[in-house]
């Protein structure tokens, strides 16, 4: 059983996709003639999503695998860079999201992680308890806010 609830990447002429148990792969988009065709760049067969998509920040993909691990892949090759052991949703859904030199991470479970941006290694920087309730929206950034809804209210967050 297979999902692809992740949307698409679009990087100028290159497509990146994934799905549950079928890893993560990028095409390009070429003229040919009259129409246009798919040439395969990369793929990765060992980090797949499932309700989450990833974040395109510097060249690389930030994301919550279907194992429910972040990982971080570098866009142009399809290699890992790393992935996070510790396990955060084991259902594969999380909201990452890019807030400029940190990205945060919000799984079902209500633990925001703020992390690096970096290829070397996970560089956690804190980790918030935003809900009681589980949340499944995407926080939203503005300046110093941070909006966040769960099941059943939604909570502004305000950062130094």
């Amino acid at each position: 059983m297979s999902t692809n609830s992740s949307t698409p990447i679009v990087d100028g002429q290159t497509v990146i996709y994934s799905a549950a148990n079928r890893g993560c792969h990028a095409i390009k988009i070429e003229k040919t003639g009259d129409g246009f065709a798919a040439r395969p760049v990369w793929s990765n067969p060992d980090i797949g999503t499932k309700f989450s998509t990833p974040v395109l920040k510097d060249g690389l993909l930030f994301g919550l695998s279907d194992r429910g691990t972040l990982f971080c892949i570098n866009a142009a090759t399809g290699k890992s860079a790393w992935t996070d052991g510790t396990s955060r949703d084991k259902m594969g859904f999380a909201a990452v999201v890019d807030a400029g030199s940190a990205l945060l991470a919000l799984p079902s479970n209500s633990d925001l992680i703020v992390f690096k941006p970096d290829s070397d290694k996970f560089s956690r920087i804190r980790t918030y308890k935003v809900s009681d309730a589980q949340t499944y929206a995407h926080p939203i950034v503005s300046g110093n806010r941070i909006f966040v809804k769960d099941q059943e209210s939604l909570t502004l967050w305000m950062v130094p």
